[in-house]
């Protein structure tokens, strides 16, 4: 079996799709992270290139539709590791029969690509609630989070949007990578796990903290707990970078 393997980007993937979509036999797509070698496989190294990645978007958004589109680009954010193949058996089949393919909820193919695309817009749209901010400096404030999925891209504009007036950033410890915001520019770059440790004991927070814990408890109705529905919107893995929540 022929495996193309890329850098990890968007543009490396669609780069991989380019060249492995008129590949008439059985292949797969792998990130440089996730591949294993095999020697019973043929690998190829797929340089990232620009102008095939971009002849890509042209082609789905023009020949299929912004749908179809959305949907690659959720999946690509998800972490299943068979997202990059599934995105390429995607695309044949709505190159094969039309973007209307995706109304067939009895493929395969669909069943897949719906349950990631959903997994990672309902989680994008459940962090945009659950991001707790700790203050640093005088209008700064930073956040961590541990996500399932890649799921910053999502909530750049969202919070970009929200607090236009400060300075802040969205860490995300589990890969690496952090919104940063100026008041003015938001851009996702790269920030170690380490970056974080220097605001565990921040001066300006404690108040921060505090004032999020006592709105918790003023709006908690004990009569009205119900653990079991709590963890199913605010799952427990998540509770740790939870202000209100965390110990």
């Amino acid at each position: 079996m022929k495996v193309f393997i890329y850098d990890g980007s968007f543009d490396g993937l669609l780069t991989a799709v380019f060249y492995a979509y008129g590949y008439k036999d059985e292949c797969r797509i792998e990130r440089e992270c996730n591949h294993e070698m095999n020697f019973m496989n043929i690998e190829v190294n797929v340089k990232t290139e620009e102008d095939k990645a971009e002849r890509v978007i042209k082609s789905i958004r023009h020949k299929l539709n912004n749908d179809v589109f959305n949907n690659v680009y959720a999946a690509y954010l998800s972490d299943f590791r068979d997202a990059d193949t599934l995105i390429l058996k995607y695309l044949n089949l709505c190159y094969r029969h039309g973007p209307s393919i995706n109304l067939a909820k009895n493929n395969d193919i669909i069943i897949k690509i719906d349950k990631y695309v959903k997994k990672v817009y309902r989680e994008a749209h459940n962090f945009e609630g659950f991001i707790r901010f700790k203050q640093v400096a005088p209008m700064s404030f930073y956040s961590s989070i541990e996500p399932d999925h890649n799921i910053l891209p999502l909530l750049i504009d969202f919070f970009a949007k929200r607090f236009s007036d400060q300075n802040f950033i969205i860490h995300d410890l589990k890969r690496d990578k952090a919104i940063a915001y100026n008041m003015d520019t938001a851009i996702i770059t790269n920030l170690d796990r380490e970056y974080s440790k220097r605001f565990e004991h921040s001066d300006c927070d404690g108040e921060f903290e505090r004032l999020w814990k006592t709105f918790y408890k003023a709006t908690d109705i004990k009569e009205r707990e119900n653990l079991r529905l709590q963890r199913q919107l605010m799952p427990k893995r998540y509770w740790k970078h939870i202000t209100e929540v965390k110990n």
